[in-house]
């Protein structure tokens, strides 16, 4: 057996935002190594037939804000409920993160940094010059990022990212796989924690 975790997910997924810290710590206390793979979760949505949040019933949507005050506190994560750059466009800075996982980046912080610039700090990263200004702070610079991010090769791998989750049941973000197991939801990462530990 592996102890090799797959993690998709996709950067505005509130429930990836609270997932992340908590998955950079499993990886640190296993010695986990993470496939990192952002996808594309409207293609997922759109194939599984799962409705987009402002598209969901009223009560649905409600339960959702209602949940996520309380996963916040919960895990002392800040997370505005209703944030200005949400829905957001987050194909760029997908690609942006595959882009640095071929350039041998750290990409855990990178990631972090994506989904805490739409739920903390109101920033839009469908901008441009608001991913230069992320990639930065990460000591991930070049004159080319936004180029880089747009070649074809890129284009191909998040294009495979999410065909491989579409082909493995991946239905929300954040979804791991581990051992082949699904794990649905940042509310699993206990069972997922316990599996590893099975290992």
């Amino acid at each position: 057996m592996t102890n090799t975790l797959d993690y998709y997910f996709a950067t505005p997924s509130p429930w990836a935002y609270l997932a992340t810290p908590r998955v950079i710590e499993l990886k640190n206390k296993y010695n986990l190594k993470i496939n990192w793979k952002p996808s594309d979760l409207m293609e997922i949505f759109a194939v599984h037939g799962v409705a987009a949040v402002k598209d969901r019933p009223q009560p649905v949507q409600l339960n959702r804000l209602t949940e996520l005050k309380r996963w916040s506190k919960f895990l002392n994560i800040p997370l505005t409920l209703q944030p200005k750059f949400f829905p957001v466009d987050p194909s760029l800075s997908h690609r942006t993160i595959i882009l640095a996982q071929k350039s041998s980046i750290n990409v855990e912080n990178l990631i972090f940094s994506f989904q805490k610039a739409v739920w903390a700090d109101e920033k839009d990263i469908s901008d441009e010059n608001t991913i230069i200004e992320i990639c930065k702070s990460n000591n991930f610079e070049s004159s080319s990022i936004i180029e880089d991010a747009s070649s074809e090769d890129i284009i191909s791998e998040y294009k495979k990212n999410t065909k491989e989750a579409l082909s493995r049941n991946v239905w929300g973000s954040p979804t791991f796989i581990y051992n082949n197991e699904l794990f649905w939801g940042q509310d699993r990462i206990d069972f997922l924690e316990r599996a590893i530990q099975n290992n």
